[in-house]
């Protein structure tokens, strides 16, 4: 799905659960608001975290490491999975708002 599909999708009230799989630096440097973070290496320990009934949209830096983590979920028996094509550095160079709070 394209960063833009993704976004008009949140402003519709239509709420995927956001998966972000980048490293804890480029997390805090700025991330979709609502978004669940779960580092890529860690997913396989963590899958527990991930609702199973709602479409689940992976993103990361490029798109690489989100369809990596695609597959690892779609072998967990996942459905309702979608990648964001060009990750957090199409969504950035889109315009579209991050944040950089936790939720703590």
């Amino acid at each position: 799905m394209s960063v833009h599909e993704l976004a008009k999708q949140l402003q519709n009230g239509i709420v995927p659960t956001v998966l972000d799989v980048r490293t804890d630096s480029e997390w805090n440097a700025g991330h979709i608001d609502g978004a669940i973070h779960i580092h890529g290496g860690q997913l396989q320990d963590r899958f527990a975290e991930v609702p199973r009934d709602k479409p689940v949209t992976i993103i990361c830096g490029t798109g690489y490491r989100a369809s990596i983590a695609a597959s690892f979920l779609k072998r967990e028996g996942y459905e309702g999975i979608t990648n964001v094509v060009g990750g957090m550095t199409a969504w950035k160079a889109a315009g579209l708002p991050t944040t950089t709070d936790t939720g703590d």
